[in-house]
């Protein structure tokens, strides 16, 4: 029998005090809704098909991605997937963190 392991939310404010929370690997993943926080901070963004990506910022700034490429998770940190900008069906998107 595997044994669970509870795995600590990515806080930015607590990173260099909280060193047990691996950033370089995805440990919790979910679905995206557009516009919707994710309900934590993700630092993964899993793109299924090419286009473009337009996210919120863990500072709050809007950025939007051309023609990201499909097939591999992305080192962007994120709060959200905003509709305005993107190109990507959200069913082809997956936050981690």
């Amino acid at each position: 029998m595997t044994a669970r392991i509870d795995i600590l939310r990515l806080d930015p404010e607590s990173i260099n005090a909280n060193p047990q929370r691996s950033l370089g690997v995805v440990v919790r993943s979910g679905a995206v809704t557009y516009d919707v926080d994710y309900g934590e901070y993700a630092r993964w963004i899993y793109v299924g098909v090419t286009g473009n990506l337009s996210y919120t910022k863990m500072d709050g700034t809007i950025e939007t991605l051309p023609n990201i490429v499909a097939g591999i998770w992305h080192p962007i940190a994120s709060v959200n997937i905003l509709s305005a900008g993107t190109t990507i069906a959200a069913n082809q998107l997956r936050w981690g963190s």
